[in-house]
């Protein structure tokens, strides 16, 4: 029945990737792990840890949240910036209707935080589209405010007229206007990027590194670490983005042939507080995970991704109440599973040899009609939208589509004992295809999102 939901690395890398690239789907899993494991042994942070940086702060955008920096934040890490001097603030953007001058005390907070953990006087600040807006106007807002910002990096959003209160400032466009710029600020163009692409591009990288620190980066790549990491982030109601509080959870290690979890593969068990913060746990960059946020009465909502690489505190399981979802209208039952997939970077599927390939089992649900370019969409929802066994990947589903960032499409996935195959081609590349495989959950007592990178 319905139940509505508003919803540089060693030459021997490359040869283990490409190898893995080209196995067949059965082996697929195990040569992608010898892969990332060779690509441990290798490799490293290219810089060590520098305690002079100062802390940085993302600030979201519009539907979004602190995950969307995850790729920025690891390449800040590779190149030797701390990994608790790199943070995300998190508040309700499920509208611009409300006022930023609200969510000011809540930024204040933040800041505050951060100079006090890390003992310094300045934070920098990268705001994202409409994040961008609302770090100028807390800036513009008091002149305390800005004497704590040592600079701005403000991404495809900046209304300004002029760097606030005088504070350095870097401007990033991409699609749109060739002319846009703040006066008084650095302005760079990418004119074939947009939002997502933008902030998440290696080149917007470069850019902001070089903006903040006066220096070139070490590298562009997200490098993997040696040893073991720290996983951590908050579970949040999405998209009001608060804290999933009371409830609960754990953490799988999994077989990553089959996404079962392994036997005494719980790595981790997380009484929820009023944030909805969790973690550290120590994990292993190459292993894959299961995140399953749980609540009595509720179904539980698991959580896939790829294998970290390296220490992240920026990870964001982003759940709802039933009834609250975003989209409206999931169509479940014990018989079919639902899957949410999401990456920090656009789905194409309308650039011919270009576009992305998301393959479930087999069937790629990117058609040109769900997922133009102009749609921008960062999350496919997938499931059969009238329960009859039928699917038409060929359309979208109106509810979703008419949402910003996301789309969803009609494809029936059955339940049961089995494994789901999902496959991500990005941009056509096949060198660089990833799969998650996850259980067949049914769908009337389980919910399931899968993450996958947005660096390929």
């Amino acid at each position: 029945m319905p139940r509505r939901r508003w919803f540089g690395l060693a030459a021997a890398v490359v040869l283990a990737t490409a190898t893995g690239a080209c196995s067949t789907s059965a082996g697929s899993a195990s040569a992608q792990a010898r892969s990332a494991a060779l690509a441990r042994e290798v490799a490293g942070p290219m810089a060590p840890p520098d305690t002079t940086r100062l802390p940085l702060l993302f600030v979201h955008g519009n539907l979004g949240s602190g995950d969307l920096f995850e790729s920025q934040a690891q390449r800040f890490a590779s190149n030797g910036y701390p990994a608790d001097r790199i943070a995300a603030f998190d508040y309700d953007a499920s509208s611009s209707a409300n006022p930023p001058e609200k969510v000011f005390p809540q930024l204040d907070a933040k800041i505050q935080g951060l100079l006090k953990a890390t003992g310094t006087k300045k934070v920098d600040l990268v705001g994202q589209a409409e994040g961008a807006e609302l770090t100028e106007r807390y800036l513009a807002s008091s002149a305390a405010r800005a004497d704590r910002v040592a600079h701005l990096v403000s991404v495809e959003g900046s209304l300004a007229t002029k760097p606030p209160r005088g504070v350095p400032m870097l401007a990033v466009w991409g699609i749109g206007d060739p002319t846009r710029r703040v006066p008084g600020a650095g302005n760079v163009r990418f004119l074939d990027q947009e939002r997502a692409r933008l902030l998440t591009s290696t080149g917007t990288f470069r850019e902001m590194f070089r903006f903040l620190t006066g220096t070139e980066p070490f590298t562009t790549d997200i490098t993997a670490e040696k040893g073991q990491i720290e996983i951590s982030g908050r579970a949040l109601l999405y998209p009001a983005n608060a804290g999933a509080a009371k409830d609960r959870l754990e953490v799988y290690q999994l077989d990553p042939k089959t996404g079962k979890r392994l036997p005494k593969g719980l790595k981790g068990l997380f009484a929820l507080p009023a944030d909805g913060s969790w973690g550290p746990f120590r994990a292993d960059g190459t292993a894959a995970y299961e995140f399953a946020v749980v609540r009595s009465g509720e179904p539980v909502h698991h959580f896939y991704y790829q294998p970290f690489r390296r220490s992240d505190r920026l990870v964001r399981l982003l759940t709802s109440r039933p009834g609250q979802e975003i989209g409206g209208g999931m169509q479940t039952g014990p018989r079919q599973t639902d899957l949410v997939v999401n990456r920090a970077l656009e789905w194409w599927g309308d650039q011919g040899r270009a576009s992305d390939i998301l393959t479930v089992d087999g069937t790629n649900v990117l058609s040109p009609a769900v997922a133009p370019r102009s749609k921008l969409a960062l999350g496919v929802y997938l499931f059969d939208r009238d329960a009859d066994g039928i699917s038409d990947v060929m359309a979208p589903i109106p509810a979703y589509f008419g949402i910003g960032f996301i789309t969803g499409t009609d494809l029936h996935i059955p339940a049961g004992d089995r494994s789901v195959e999902v496959a991500v081609t990005p941009r056509g590349q096949a060198a660089h295809r990833g799969v998650l495989r996850v259980p067949a959950w049914p769908s009337d007592t389980h919910r399931v999102t899968l993450h996958f990178r947005d660096d390929g």
